[in-house]
């Protein structure tokens, strides 16, 4: 937003993951806005709405799909992000014996658990896939992967009432940098892409109209929890 022209106004909507919500938002604002930044999520047959609007007047961000390739947009790569920057903390992970990603299929890319899959069969590593940590209790030697901040205090909750160590007993990689994360237990180690350039970027797009696919980088930001 700050990137924009002060005469430019942004409308923001939520869609929360559902399709229902998704498609009237589409279909209920075709024609009202010079442009329109969609962020499909892990939202099946978005393109079947998304043809409604024009082309050129559309950006993809964050996820972007094989249906939805003939747009312009910024996207993570999940998949690499995920690889690349597990295997840039391997020498961090080997003292665990066990590597726990919290994936929720509703929620999460597809990719993210790929990526996870391919680093521990590549490294050899027990692995578990879990949709919940509600009812798993935490123990030694155990590290994990947590995508959402919700799951992320319950684990450091749960991690307290078993009397272990972050970083010593056990490890936590989080996926997203925020500034709580830069606090909360001494430092949360994550895996992130720089989302205001992301934003930045977005808007130069967006002023200079221009046509493009950029995969947005993704960094290992090492902190007191690995």
């Amino acid at each position: 937003l700050s990137s924009l022209d002060s005469n430019i106004q942004v409308d923001i909507f939520f869609h929360h993951f559902n399709f229902d919500v998704f498609s009237k938002l589409i279909y209920d604002n075709i024609g009202n806005y010079n442009y329109y930044v969609i962020m499909p999520a892990n939202l099946k047959n978005t393109n079947s709405v998304i043809e409604n609007l024009p082309q050129n007047n559309v950006y993809i961000l964050d996820q972007i799909h094989p249906e939805l390739y003939q747009y312009s947009g910024i996207y993570q790569n999940f998949e690499k992000g995920v690889f690349d920057n597990l295997t840039n903390g391997l020498e961090l992970l080997k003292k665990y014996n066990n590597f726990i990603l919290l994936f929720q299929e509703d929620k999460q890319p597809q990719k993210m658990l790929n990526g996870f899959q391919k680093f521990c069969g590549s490294n050899k590593f027990n692995n578990e896939i879990v949709s919940s940590i509600k009812n798993r209790t935490p123990k030694k030697g155990e590290t994990y992967l947590i995508p959402d901040d919700r799951n992320l205090i319950l684990i450091i909750k749960k991690i307290k009432e078993e009397g272990l160590l972050l970083a010593k007993d056990i490890g936590i990689i989080s996926y997203n940098d925020t500034l709580l994360k830069e606090i909360v237990e001494g430092g949360i180690t994550t895996i992130s892409t720089d989302f205001e350039k992301m934003g930045n970027r977005l808007a130069q797009m967006i002023l200079n109209k221009e046509d493009l696919k950029i995969e947005n980088p993704t960094s290992l930001i090492i902190r007191n929890s690995l």
